[in-house]
């Protein structure tokens, strides 16, 4: 019993907020000041203090929308004044030319959300007008101008100027978040077309405007994206059939691995595997004494021939002519962590080893590439 009166009150209760608190007492703070200043301009104006002749209560309402929830659609200027004049206006009309309460008060408020939503002004706390106008009576139109349309202005104006002294941009304007990736681009960014076919099935009404709505979906993914990264090791990535060759090899047997392998770089290992260089093509070309204006066959060809032993003094050995040190990564990193590595130091190939440091992968910047557009898919 106990575990289900538990469930009941999680169901029946809503979540928590996240908001913090310095955010509620500011908001609360603009909703005292707004109507404060709507009266004291009232007493100003008026030569009595009857508050119910200049100013409606729907403006509570408005209040609650401008200050608590700045960014919404309906609490946007000219959702404020155009939805409260629209409703005020339709209730002004029913009110004179229906008679019958029991009919009154639907028609007035059904027609005004109606004549709001092809506005697009919807303003919630102005439907309150249509059904308040009809319950007293009003009749004259300049009701539409003042109280109402004077209040509207005037709570817009004040939420103009205290949520932009306070940190709370109004009228609201969407803002990206998210800064571009310094690893990647992504290119599947939110389509307008993509968010209004999804509104489109969902068929509601929703308390957020179109862009704000992108947003949120935009920073989630990134969120996601990037948690997904950095669980990618880069054991993950590697090609662990690796093509190595030893320090002590000559130079024609790695000249071979290269053609037959087709790959661009050997890791250069010791007797216990552990990397201690790397020879690629550009080596075998930069200890090559061959003309430049030559072919690269050309050029590989006469050092070859001129790298036989006994002939001269050009290297003949792998560990003559590989590049040394070599930028190394364990197995165990984060992928992120090749981005500086490719991009920053030029590197093209990156040996991979184990937590005794010796060889057990190869990365390379296609297979970098290829991980990243990997896990941009299955977000």
């Amino acid at each position: 019993m106990k575990q289900l009166f538990k469930q009941l009150i999680a169901v029946a209760l809503p979540e928590a907020t996240s908001i913090s608190w310095l955010e509620r007492f500011r908001s609360v703070l603009g909703v005292v000041l707004a109507l404060l200043a709507m009266i004291s301009l009232g007493f100003l104006l008026a030569s009595y203090g009857n508050t119910s002749s200049w100013i409606v209560a729907s403006m509570g309402a408005s209040a609650f929308l401008l200050f608590i929830l700045p960014s919404s659609p309906m609490a946007q200027p000219w959702a404020v004044i155009g939805g409260s004049c629209v409703s005020a206006f339709v209730g002004v009309i029913c009110t004179n030319y229906i008679h019958q309460l029991a009919f009154l008060i639907p028609l007035s408020v059904g027609i005004a959300i109606l004549a709001m939503f092809s506005l697009r002004c919807l303003h919630a706390p102005a439907a309150a007008l249509a059904l308040l106008i009809p319950l007293s009576g009003l009749t004259d139109f300049h009701f539409v101008l003042f109280p109402v349309l004077g209040n509207a202005v005037l709570l817009v104006l004040c939420a103009i100027l205290y949520n932009s002294l306070t940190g709370k941009p109004y009228p609201h304007r969407p803002k990206k978040l998210i800064k571009s990736s310094p690893v990647v681009k992504r290119e599947n960014q939110i389509e307008d077309e993509e968010i209004d076919a999804v509104l489109a099935r969902y068929n509601q009404v929703l308390d957020i405007s179109k862009a704000d709505l992108a947003n949120l979906i935009s920073q989630v993914e990134h969120g996601a994206y990037q948690k997904k990264l950095k669980s990618m090791l880069c054991k993950n990535i590697m090609t662990t059939e690796v093509v190595y060759v030893d320090l002590n090899s000559p130079l024609d047997r790695a000249w071979k691995l290269l053609r037959n392998h087709h790959v661009k770089a050997l890791p250069v290992t010791d007797a216990d595997r552990k990397v201690i260089g790397i020879i690629t093509l550009e080596d075998f070309i930069k200890s090559s004494t061959v003309d430049f204006h030559q072919t690269i066959g050309q050029r590989i060809r006469g050092f070859m021939r001129s790298a036989a032993p006994g002939l001269n003094s050009l290297p003949n050995i792998v560990w003559q002519a590989m590049s040394k040190p070599v930028k190394v990564i364990s197995e165990d990193r984060n992928m992120l962590d090749l981005a500086e590595i490719f991009c920053g130091d030029g590197h093209h190939h990156i040996p991979v080893v184990n937590a005794n440091q010796q060889l057990v992968g190869m990365i390379t910047q296609s297979d970098f590439v290829q991980a990243i557009d990997r896990s941009a898919i299955y977000i």
